[in-house]
């Protein structure tokens, strides 16, 4: 495998691990992103463009003999969306018609974009979602999403741009970012190594589709290599509440946590499970990391980073 990818905003959670999977695959990495990796030092197989989005002769550079685009950067989440609609359109939407000029004029006919497996489909009464589903979001980080679909197909269209959209779960793992707004799992796992106590919207019973990040690159790429186009739900099709997470997080960390209910949030999407029908069609079966395990591994991770930190001190 020689293809040369570029990942932008790779320096993030998911671009880590995704940048590692490819690396395993032959590919060649080039990272497109404000700042390098949180978590682990600069790997030396991995060319590094450190800029900002609208710099566009960095951007120009950075796709310099790229055979396919991964967009995976965002500069906001469902919370925060809301509170800025304009400056959501300016960072996220702007951007990416950036990106795809680009791409079209250099030639580059191949996006993988990272769209939302919750966020675009906004609460609907459908117990299984599958990509078929209306788009309905209720907040502004799933418009902007629906948006630059929308622009991807109109690209297609156009100039023939092969895209392959996903629309992610939520993705859990280790060195993802321990904010609420970026992973329960995570958030409550290092909030239980802080001595914290677990803060929840609504009642616990908001059901969600989890899936590891191991699970979710070795799929990307499989869709990726057989060449698949349009539009797949990546997630694992089952749901868990956010009380089973706290039970699993107790389990792993061997420790009862105290938990703080709060009311709902308006941007929340409350229940939603992917419906991957159509992504076992295109690659076949796929064994899933139990949730039992999976927050056990990043678990086992959070500890390593405390112990490394106060080793530090």
């Amino acid at each position: 495998m020689n293809k040369y990818v570029l990942i932008i905003g790779g320096n993030g959670f998911i671009g880590s691990h995704l940048i590692d999977h490819l690396i395993e695959r032959g590919y060649k990495v080039r990272v497109f992103d404000i700042s390098y990796e949180r978590f682990r030092n600069p790997l030396p197989n991995v060319d590094y463009r450190l800029s900002k989005l609208d710099n566009i002769p960095d951007l120009y550079e950075a796709m310099l003999g790229i055979d396919i685009v991964f967009h995976l950067a965002s500069a906001s989440v469902p919370s925060t969306s809301n509170v800025d609609q304009i400056a959501d359109v300016n960072n996220n939407l702007i951007p990416t018609l950036n990106i795809l000029n680009l791409m079209n004029r250099l030639g580059i006919k191949k996006l993988v974009y990272f769209s939302s497996g919750g966020a675009v489909y906004g609460n609907t009464e459908s117990g299984l979602i599958g990509e078929d589903v209306p788009l309905n979001p209720i907040s502004s980080y799933g418009i902007v999403k629906a948006s630059i679909e929308h622009y991807i197909h109109l690209y297609k269209r156009l100039y023939n741009l092969d895209s392959l959209i996903v629309r992610p779960s939520n993705p859990y793992g280790p060195r993802q970012g321990h904010f609420i707004a970026q992973g329960v799992i995570s958030t409550f796992l290092r909030k239980v190594s802080q001595g914290e106590e677990l803060s929840v919207f609504g009642d616990g019973t908001a059901t969600k589709d989890y899936i590891y990040i191991k699970d979710f690159v070795s799929i990307l790429t499989k869709l990726i290599e057989v060449n698949a186009q349009g539009v797949f739900n990546l997630g694992s099709g089952t749901g868990k509440s956010i009380n089973d997470i706290i039970e699993e997080v107790n389990s792993a960390t061997g420790q009862i946590s105290k938990v703080n209910y709060t009311p709902q949030k308006s941007y929340d999407v409350s229940h939603f499970i992917l419906d991957i029908s159509k992504l076992k069609r295109t690659i076949g079966e796929f064994t899933f990391t139990d949730l039992k395990d999976g927050v056990a591994e990043t678990w086992k991770w959070i500890e390593g980073l405390n112990t490394n930190s106060e080793g530090k001190k």
